[in-house]
C-alpha cells in the first residue's frame, strides 16, 4: 500500500501544482454536456413529448463521458511517464507490476470522478436535469461503465507497450471509436447487423440498454446488468493478462527504457 500511495502521490502533486492540467480534465466533459444539452433544449421547444428522449441524450452523454474518461485517464497517466522517460525508473524501483497497475487504476478513478463531476453539475444547473433521478441503479451503471473503461484502457496501454509511442494515435482512435458501438443515444437495432454483434459483446451496451429502458418507464433490465458484470469480469481478467504479457515483453527487449517521445 505504501508503494501504491507513493505512485499516486507523485501524480497528485503534479495535478495539484498545475491548474492547466486540472482544467483539461474537466473541459471536454463540460463541452459535450453543453453541446448535447442545448440540442435537447431545442428538441424540447420544437417537438412534443420528447422529455424522455432528452433525458436519454443527457444521461448517455454523461455515462459516455465516464466510459471515455476512464480509458483516457489510464492512457494519460501512462503517457506522462513515457514523456518524462520515467517508465524504466519506476520498474527499476521496488515497485511491482501489481503495485503499478493498482496504483494507476486508483488514480484513474480519482481523475475520472474529477472530470465527470463538473459535467453533472452543469447538466443540473443549466438544463435542470439531475442524473441522480435514476436512483440506486445509477451507482450500478457508473460502476459497470467505469470497469469497462478500465479494461479497455489496459488494452490500449498494452498496444503502446508493444509498439511504442508511435501507436499513441491508434490508442486515441480506439477510445473514441468505442462510443458508436455501445449505442448510448440510440437503440442497438439501428446499427448494421455486423456492428450489432460487436455491440452486444461489449458490457457498456447492456448498461446503456438498461438505462434507456429505465428512463423510458419500462423498468430496469437486471439481466442486462448481470451480463455486463460477467463480461466485465471476463474482459478485465483477459486485459490484465494481455497488459502483463506486453509488460514482460517490453522488459525483456529493453522497451521500458527505450520508449520515449
Amino acid at each position: 500500500m505504501r508503494r501504491i500511495w507513493g505512485l499516486a502521490l507523485r501524480h497528485l502533486y503534479l495535478y495539484l501544482g498545475s491548474w492547466p492540467r486540472l482544467v483539461e480534465i474537466a473541459y471536454w466533459p463540460i463541452v459535450n454536456i453543453l453541446t448535447w444539452g442545448f440540442v435537447s433544449l431545442y428538441m424540447l421547444k420544437t417537438l412534443t413529448d420528447v422529455k424522455i428522449l432528452s433525458a436519454v441524450f443527457l444521461t448517455g452523454v454523461i455515462l459516455g463521458e465516464l466510459l471515455i474518461r476512464s480509458s483516457i485517464s489510464l492512457l494519460m497517466l501512462f503517457i506522462d511517464e513515457i514523456w518524462s522517460r520515467n517508465l524504466g525508473h519506476l520498474f527499476a524501483s521496488p515497485l511491482t507490476f501489481t503495485n503499478y497497475t493498482v496504483g494507476v487504476l486508483v488514480l484513474c478513478l480519482l481523475r475520472t470522478a474529477f472530470s465527470i463531476t463538473p459535467a453533472i453539475l452543469v447538466a443540473q444547473g443549466l438544463f435542470h436535469f439531475s442524473l441522480f433521478g435514476l436512483g440506486a441503479p445509477l451507482a450500478l451503471f457508473m460502476l459497470l461503465i467505469f470497469i469497462n473503461g478500465c479494461w479497455y484502457g489496459l488494452l490500449v496501454l498494452s498496444l503502446i507497450l508493444r509498439n511504442g509511442l508511435a501507436a499513441e494515435w491508434i490508442g486515441w482512435m480506439m477510445i473514441f471509436g468505442l462510443i458508436p458501438l455501445v449505442a448510448p443515444y440510440y437503440p442497438v437495432s439501428v446499427l448494421p447487423a455486423w456492428m450489432q454483434a460487436i455491440s452486444w459483446s461489449l458490457p457498456a451496451t447492456y448498461v446503456f440498454a438498461s438505462m434507456k429502458s429505465l428512463i423510458g418507464g419500462h423498468g430496469l433490465h437486471t439481466a442486462y446488468l448481470w451480463k455486463a458484470l460477467a463480461l466485465n469480469v471476463f474482459y478485465f481478467a483477459a486485459a490484465s493478462a494481455v497488459f502483463y504479457a506486453a509488460y514482460r515483453g517490453a522488459r525483456r527487449r529493453g522497451g521500458l527504457l527505450q520508449v520515449g517521445e
